[in-house]
């Protein structure tokens, strides 16, 4: 017996339905995506059909860390991560 997905509803193109929720799952959707496509296996259709997921995963995955940074910016004072160090200066 195989493991269910969780159902989903019937996205509609470029909806963000068809899309993975979280960033770790978008980028091992992305990597499975990038590994199909170096296999070069199903043909030029697969191929292309591939290519359009892996932007949009791509383009995803990329608002999902927009997003993160800019909830990291609302949390410094002045809403600079220049101004975030990092690295202990004290050890050396």
């Amino acid at each position: 017996m195989s493991a269910k997905r969780p159902k989903r509803s019937a996205p509609t193109k470029g909806s963000p339905a068809d899309l993975p929720s979280g960033f770790e799952e978008t980028m091992r959707e992305l990597r499975d995506v990038v590994g199909q496509l170096e296999s070069q296996e199903g043909g030029l259709e697969v191929a292309v059909t591939s290519f359009e997921r892996g932007v949009k995963l791509q383009q995803h995955a990329q608002q999902q860390l927009d997003a993160a940074r800019l909830r990291v910016e609302e949390l410094l004072p002045d809403g600079e991560l220049d101004e975030l160090d990092l690295e202990d200066e004290d050890e050396g």
